[in-house]
């Protein structure tokens, strides 16, 4: 038996005897470890140096419980980004789906400036090359956001205030694409500020008339 497993079975048993765990689940708490053992090595190697292997020597798990979970590392580093990451920029729910979009993009903007911006760049780069960094991001990671964004678009479509006939796709496209382009890039800085100009620029031209003018004077003073 591996020391890492050894220590596994240890935590469960107290001369001879099985005790009950409190709190989380155990194999929660294995997850945790796991995520957190990824994130770190994606931070201190990237997607390209990362292994299944120092995985689970950081995570003090075994690669078998690695790999009954997860198909290959890409879907583990997905996951791991989702899991740590995922909650940090929600969409909102007031009265205007326009401005949950808005604001949406500012948090998401401040995502990509921060820690988490260098493993979403590099993870979309490697999905370039690699089939299954690619599925892995699109199937977690794209496919569920644009999910989420596509519902408020729809939104702003049934309250009125986007002109009928308009493609959510589209409208994701325009938002959201500027803001990747700049982090690929790094040609100009990832600020809240040009999350909102990009809005302004994509929205309120399509917006209709009621509703551009109630959201373009709030739109202006943030700037």
């Amino acid at each position: 038996m591996s020391a890492a497993a050894g220590a596994e079975r240890a935590e469960g048993l107290v001369e001879g005897r099985s005790v009950a765990r409190r709190g989380r689940p155990r194999s929660e708490e294995v997850r945790a470890r796991i995520f957190q053992a990824t994130i770190e090595l994606l931070e201190e190697r990237g997607f390209k140096e990362l292994t299944i292997e120092a995985i689970a020597e950081r995570a003090g798990a075994s690669k078998v419980t690695l790999y009954r979970w997860w198909p290959g590392k890409a879907a583990l580093a997905t996951d791991a980004f989702l899991g740590v990451a995922g909650p940090l920029a929600p969409f909102g729910h007031t009265d205007s789906a326009l401005v949950d979009l808005r604001e949406q993009m500012v948090s998401q903007m401040r995502v990509l400036a921060g820690r988490w911006g260098k493993i979403i760049a590099g993870l979309i780069a490697e999905s370039v090359f690699d089939p299954e960094v690619r599925e892995a991001m699109r199937t977690r990671w794209l496919e569920p956001r644009r999910a989420e964004g596509r519902k408020v678009v729809e939104r702003a479509l049934v309250d009125g205030e986007l002109r009928a006939g308009t493609d959510p796709e589209v409208v994701l496209d325009a938002l959201y694409a500027p803001l990747y382009w700049r982090l690929l890039l790094g040609h100009a800085p990832l600020h809240a500020a040009f999350a909102r100009q990009v809005w302004s620029a994509a929205l309120l031209g399509i917006a209709t008339d009621a509703a551009r003018a109630r959201l373009e004077r709030p739109a202006k003073a943030k700037r």
